[in-house]
């Protein structure tokens, strides 16, 4: 093996661990997004996502409170993780089509 064939395999092995890790993180926060809505003089958030094809709505908080500082936090980094995951997907698909069309064996793993 080459050196171009390690640091192909080096760059999908770790290509491969941070898909894992960012899939995850995300699977560790909340899905949806948040909804602020008025009722009455107060503003309160509400977490609006998809469970079997329905939309469901759970209430957070009153706006301002830690609870709702945390879940929008939470929210957040699930988005941005997922962004990253993305990424790094994409890269690991044009990472297999270089090491497919150079000849460099790789193992396909199971995701």
């Amino acid at each position: 093996m080459n050196a171009i064939e390690t640091m192909m395999n080096s760059e999908y092995a770790r290509l491969y661990r941070t898909v894992m890790r960012l899939r995850e993180e995300c699977t560790q926060r909340p899905k949806g997004s948040l909804v602020a809505k008025r009722r009455g003089k107060g503003i309160y958030l509400y977490l609006v996502k998809r469970e079997g094809g329905k939309v469901v709505t759970e209430y957070v908080g009153k706006e301002g409170t830690w609870k709702t500082k945390g879940m929008e936090a939470k929210v957040f980094e699930r988005k941005r993780y997922a962004a990253e995951l993305r990424e790094a997907e994409i890269q690991i698909a044009k990472l297999r089509r270089m090491m497919k069309a150079s000849g460099v064996f790789f193992l396909e793993r199971q995701e």
